[in-house]
């Protein structure tokens, strides 16, 4: 398990990556609200820049296809250590910053 912590605008979010499994808190009041990938907020714009072959779907279809895709994606990684590289690049191009990454067991080593 890895945990890698991420700050946009003040707000702090936390990614869990469990084998294959992810897992996004924002933290609110001391309290981690916990959700899945299907608890996120995906934008179309960002979907059709990354899918430009999705463009003549539905908003509803694009954000399903768009969802799916990125679960197939993380699906393909061979490790969790991939995923975590790939997390932090994708999320670093969408303005978060990372702050500090954590493997179970181990000490938490800051973001440089």
């Amino acid at each position: 398990m890895i945990d890698v912590m991420f700050q946009k605008s003040g707000d702090n979010t936390l990614v869990r990556i469990e084998k294959r499994k992810l897992l996004f808190a924002k933290v609110s009041g001391g309290h981690l609200l916990w959700c899945d990938i299907e608890g996120l907020k995906f934008s179309v714009v960002g979907i059709l820049k990354e899918f430009p072959d999705l463009k003549d779907k539905t908003n509803e279809e694009i954000l399903k296809i768009g969802k799916q895709r990125f679960k197939d994606h993380i699906k393909s990684l061979n490790s969790e250590e991939e995923i975590k590289e790939y997390i932090i690049k994708d999320l670093m191009q969408h303005g978060f910053d990372p702050i500090f990454t954590q493997r179970k067991g181990h000490r938490i080593k800051k973001w440089q």
